[in-house]
């Protein structure tokens, strides 16, 4: 089955919205058919076997009572759905080599002109972009082939993608921003879509985000399933959700309407904005607060992505020197540790190494011990900011941006392979 008619057998049953959540969960079976086939080809060992899909159109149900077996990466296995455990379990056993050193090129831009990277999927062989030489033109790039999504945009975007090629985002219009998802050259406005984005896509296809004004943060269970919102703290107004892991916990932020109530403050909301996490099921918490250079705790923090247990955001203060800096959060402990050395976090994989951009806006890849300097792709302009948005889980490719001081600054999205 080509991306085509991949793209096609996914995206068929949001050609209309349905009246009602679907019962059957065509993302979790699409998911689970292929990644065994998929690892098989990249020689990563599976813990249980995939389900097939026949070449006639039988719906597959997969059973969501079964228990998450990770894989050899520490990801749950294809035949398992999320688990509903408040207490998160992840499989850190495998070791991989933090790389030494790494080479950049520019990923194509049809038209030519400038573009801007925003996602990778855990094996490195998917990555979404845009180009901008013709409005806002969403690029999918599955090993070194381009795809264009769609017709060009407003401000069109796809911020994230799995495995399997199922990439999310937004579409813009006269009606302000949709929801959507994204297989090959097909895209589709998501159950209840409308006057929403969607942030991010995990392995089972599980997707999170909000409202255009950020005051709803919802999670749809599948490509097929209208959304349900995400619960905020008791009076709290505003919140988003930008990631999601394989085992259904969602990472983003609430932020306080003004001075905070005793309610919130119970709540652990003490600050300006915090970053919050919701399981897959039950109440969500607020994450540890940092503390900043110079032991000043952070007033404004959010949590951007969630890989294996591992949670990368940001956090600064008026009152703190040196900020904003990268935190990590280790679900594990729950702890937040600041990278002061990070400027910008933007990506983290299975290993919890952190993609972002240094103090000196240049693009970095670390576990928090080591750090390799990712090369500039073009000539550094004056202002420039080079910056790595993510990490595939075996950090051996990254994709971001660069400044080309060759073309005062403009800037380009770029892949970095490691060694």
């Amino acid at each position: 089955m080509n991306d085509e008619e991949y793209g096609h057998r996914i995206l068929r049953p949001l050609d209309e919205e349905p009246d009602a959540p679907s019962r059957v969960d065509v993302t979790a079976a699409v998911v689970a058919g292929t990644r065994h086939r998929r690892r098989r080809r990249l020689a990563v060992t599976a813990a249980a076997a995939a389900v097939g899909l026949a070449a006639a159109s039988i719906p597959v149900v997969l059973s969501q009572a079964a228990e998450v077996t990770p894989d050899a990466a520490g990801r749950p296995s294809a035949s398992a759905r999320p688990s509903s455990s408040p207490k998160p379990k992840y499989d850190r056993t495998v070791s991989v080599s933090f790389p030494t050193s790494c080479t950049g090129e520019a990923l194509p831009v049809p038209g030519g002109g400038q573009s801007h990277a925003s996602a990778l999927d855990p094996t490195g062989r998917y990555a979404t972009y845009r180009t901008y030489s013709a409005g806002r033109q969403p690029i999918i790039w599955h090993d070194g082939v381009v795809t264009k999504v769609g017709e060009p945009g407003d401000d069109d975007s796809l911020g994230s993608i799995n495995s399997n090629g199922v990439a999310v985002g937004q579409v813009w219009g006269n009606g302000g921003p949709s929801a959507v998802v994204a297989v090959g050259k097909s895209s589709k406005v998501l159950p209840g879509g409308k006057g929403r984005d969607a942030r991010a896509i995990n392995e089972f296809g599980v997707i999170v985000g909000g409202s255009a004004d950020e005051n709803a943060p919802v999670r749809w269970d599948s490509a097929t399933s209208q959304p349900t919102k995400l619960p905020l703290p008791k009076g709290v107004k505003r919140g988003h959700a930008y990631d999601v892991d394989s085992d259904g916990i969602v990472v983003g932020y609430v932020e306080l309407p003004g001075e905070a109530t005793d309610d919130m403050k119970a709540a652990g909301v003490r600050a300006e904005r915090v970053a919050y996490l919701w399981p897959a099921k039950g109440p969500g918490r607020v994450l540890e607060r940092p503390v900043l250079p110079g032991g000043v705790p952070a007033d404004y923090y959010d949590a951007r992505g969630i890989s294996n247990g591992w949670v990368v955001g940001y956090a600064s203060s008026a009152k703190a020197v040196g900020t904003p800096v990268g935190v990590r959060w280790d679900l594990v402990t729950g702890k937040a540790e600041v990278l002061p050395e990070l400027e910008w976090s933007n990506g983290v994989n299975a290993h919890g190494w952190v993609a972002g951009m240094g103090r000196d806006q240049h693009a970095v890849l670390t576990d928090g011990t080591r750090t390799v300097r990712l090369p500039d792709v073009f000539p550094f302009p004056e202002h420039g900011m080079n910056f790595a948005q993510a990490v595939s889980d075996d950090g051996r490719t990254v994709v971001g941006n660069a400044d080309d001081g060759t073309r005062d600054g403009l800037q380009q999205a770029v892949l970095w392979r490691c060694s």
